[in-house]
């Protein structure tokens, strides 16, 4: 088989191949999940950015790191701050629940 004839095969095969995989967002979110994957957006009941900004509000301080670290199936976030008097600390955050551990 020459390679003109090889072409028009191996881009049959490439559609067909790419034609399975799915598409939205949402199925393979899905997918990840039941294999133990990553949590969506949705499954979280508040953002990095919002408990960053709640920390920064409560302690009345500044955040000098963020950072989100995985227990198992729980997402925590850890977040650093810098106090008016120089003093820092961390304040951790359950993503799911919202509340300060």
């Amino acid at each position: 088989m020459t390679l003109r004839r090889r072409l028009p095969f191996a881009a049959l095969l490439l559609a067909v191949a790419l034609a399975s995989v799915p598409v939205d967002g949402a199925s393979a979110a899905n997918d990840a999940r039941r294999r133990g994957g990553e949590r969506t957006l949705a499954e979280r009941a508040i953002s990095l950015d919002e408990a960053v900004a709640r920390a920064e509000r409560r302690y009345g301080a500044r955040a000098v790191r963020a950072e989100e670290k995985r227990h198992g199936d729980r997402i925590e976030y850890r977040i650093r701050l810098l106090a008016d008097d120089g003093r820092v600390f961390e304040v951790r955050v359950d993503a799911a629940t919202g509340r300060e551990d």
